[in-house]
């Protein structure tokens, strides 16, 4: 205790100066060590931007590891290019790029460098610069694609632009360059898949008309029609007992067959259907009371009925129709009475029925093989090869099937699989002058698949024509993406909703208003005279509304739980017009909706959907 005490004396009489240099150069190592938190805090911020710059060059240049000219040079000195750009001379020192890998199968992009800025406080200990480094990788943000287009291949698309192309080749263009974008997506272990779905009146579904709009009930050939069993047989003799004696030689009759009698020149007998009330090996009666005056001798005949009301039975081996239904009968040789007109069948079989309203030419004998027969009506699970319907200026009307498909009925706005029910059937107007005409496209619908080659195909040889069905293309553009549908296409069968690591699609492409609505598979009355003329459109409204209506509810529907992202375009539509309108609502979001009115506007919309699809994500 007395030592520490001296020492203490001893310090606070010692002036020489010693401890303000220890404490001075305490001071600086304290200085520096409380501002290194500063230097560091400054050394995070600068990080935080030099980060921000090369995720940004990352995701830039990703895109372009797949061109033959980028080498991994050109990409580290654009890379680097792009960070010093954002970075610009704020604080930071020495940025560069000094690595790049590339992973072209998989489709990465890694980029690492290093950046230093300049110290304050720990400067003052020797260090000048702090040093960092930032490392980024970009690789494609879904790893499966499956895209469906429906493009509007209507009339107006045949319109010229004041490039000299038309509307529609300019369409074509922007299609293929679309196609190519998504499909380049394709790599070991993943694929980008794309359908299309042209659509103007109607949807060309072919060749799976069958099983998306049921079967039709093709044209029938008839074999035989005969109301007689045995011909003609002459009568010998007709007595005046009563009733009357026929003698007719080994006749064949028995009790209770029935008759039909010509030529005797007796009124009672002639041209009448008789039952036989007894009969003998030469002889027979007849069920007709009293007798006649004179002995009739070789003049008469008479022909067993095959049926007791003498009616004609026609011949068709598995014709198909059931009992009470309606047929249509035309081309038959012979027994022409049957022809161009409807009839009723009855006393149907597998291989025969029997026409009950219409009695034959007893003098006339069907000419065998002639003749056919179809119906002219439908039903919700069957469908005829013609429909006759009242047309809205009340005019009977006759149109054939199509292999078109249009909105059904009932389930319209589901997804469910026309196996459940069936979609609408197309029956369109032909006009013997075709631009009056309002057909079934010749541009078909195609599955999803990965084949350029196939879709390039389709592209090409898209045709246009016919009024908008705006809302059955919308509709069609689902179907294509619905796992529902899968059964009508099993190779090409779409993905369940929200499978991980997938993207749907839908790009609803339009350049008219829509006008075209259906009832029974022709244009519905209600569809507007824009699209359509009195002579093709049926006396009913849709039973899903109007063209509008239906468009809303197939795109909310579309939209309802499936993941699936909507874009429109708008190629020639007016902003603030009903079609411009109802594609932005169709749309998944604003950034989804595009208006185009040339050609590079339109390739514009094309490219900037394309790179919303294909848009990378950073993976580290």
């Amino acid at each position: 205790m007395l030592q520490f005490c001296r020492l203490l004396q001893r310090f606070r009489r010692d002036d020489s100066g010693v401890f303000a240099v220890v404490f001075g150069i305490m001071a600086v190592v304290l200085v520096a060590m409380g501002g290194a938190v500063v230097d560091y805090v400054t050394l995070e911020q600068a990080r935080t931007r030099s980060q921000t710059a090369l995720d940004a060059a990352t995701l830039a240049l990703q895109p372009s590891i797949n061109d033959p000219a980028e080498t991994d040079e050109t990409i580290r000195a654009k890379a680097e290019a792009l960070v010093l750009e954002r970075l610009g001379t704020q604080g930071i020192q020495k940025a560069k790029i000094d690595t790049v890998v590339v992973n072209r199968d998989k489709g990465e992009l890694m980029l690492s460098g290093s950046f230093a800025v300049e110290t304050i406080f720990v400067k003052l200990v020797g260090v000048d610069l702090l040093y960092a480094t930032i490392t980024s990788q970009a690789t494609k943000g879904i790893a499966n694609v499956e895209v469906s287009i429906a493009l509007d291949v209507t009339g107006s698309m045949s319109i010229t632009l004041p490039s000299g192309a038309t509307r529609l080749k300019t369409l074509k263009d922007a299609t293929h360059s679309l196609v190519d974008t998504i499909l380049a997506l394709n790599r070991t272990g993943n694929y980008a898949k794309v359908a299309l779905v042209p659509y103007a009146q109607s949807v060309n579904v072919a060749p799976y008309e069958e099983a998306i709009r049921g079967p039709i009930r093709p044209r029938r050939d008839i074999q035989t029609i005969s109301w007689t069993a045995t011909g003609y047989q002459a009568i010998t003799n007709i007595s005046t007992a009563n009733p009357a004696v026929f003698t007719s030689s080994r006749h064949g009759l028995r009790v209770n067959d029935y008759v039909y009698v010509r030529d005797t020149g007796v009124s009672k007998f002639d041209t009448q259907r008789l039952r036989v009330s007894s009969v003998s090996t030469d002889t027979f009666t007849l069920d007709v009371s009293g007798g006649i005056n004179s002995v009739v001798a070789n003049k008469g005949s008479f022909a067993k009925c095959r049926r007791s009301d003498c009616m004609a039975v026609f011949t068709s081996p598995g014709h198909g129709y059931a009992e009470g239904e309606e047929i249509w009968v035309q081309d038959v040789a012979g027994l022409t009475s049957y022809n161009n007109r409807k009839h009723i069948i009855s006393a149907v079989t597998a291989n025969s029925f029997v026409i009950t309203g219409t009695a034959p030419n007893r003098n006339q004998t069907h000419q065998a093989n002639t003749g056919r027969f179809w119906c002219r009506w439908q039903t919700e699970s069957v469908g005829c090869v013609e429909f006759e319907f009242t047309d809205i200026g009340y005019t009977r009307r006759v149109q054939q099937i199509s292999t078109c498909a249009t909105e059904r009925a009932r389930n319209a706005a589901t997804d469910n699989p026309p196996s459940t029910t069936f979609m609408g059937r197309n029956y369109p107007y032909i006009d013997p002058d075709p631009d009056y005409s309002n057909v079934c496209s010749s541009s078909k619908i195609v599955p999803l698949t990965t084949s350029k080659a196939t879709l390039t195909s389709a592209i090409n040889g898209l045709t246009a024509g016919g009024s908008t069905s705006g809302s059955t293309g919308i509709l069609w553009s689902w179907n294509m993406l619905a796992p529902s549908f899968g059964y009508v296409w099993p190779t090409s069968a779409p993905a369940p909703y929200h499978q991980r690591h997938l993207m749907k699609a839908a790009i609803i492409m339009t350049d008219g208003e829509f006008n075209t609505v259906h009832c029974n598979g022709v244009v519905s009355g209600i569809s507007s005279t824009g699209g359509s003329g009195n002579a093709e459109r049926i006396n009913c409204a849709s039973p899903n509304g109007g063209p509008y209506k239906q468009a809303s509810d197939y795109c909310t529907a579309m939209k309802n739980n499936t993941g699936i992202q909507v874009y429109t375009v708008g190629f020639g539509i007016t902003k603030g017009s009903p079609a411009a309108i109802a594609l932005e609502n169709c749309a998944s979001s604003l950034a989804n909706h595009f208006l185009a009115d040339n050609a590079a506007s339109l390739n514009d919309a094309f490219d900037q959907i394309a790179r919303q699809i294909t848009a990378l994500r950073l993976t580290r």
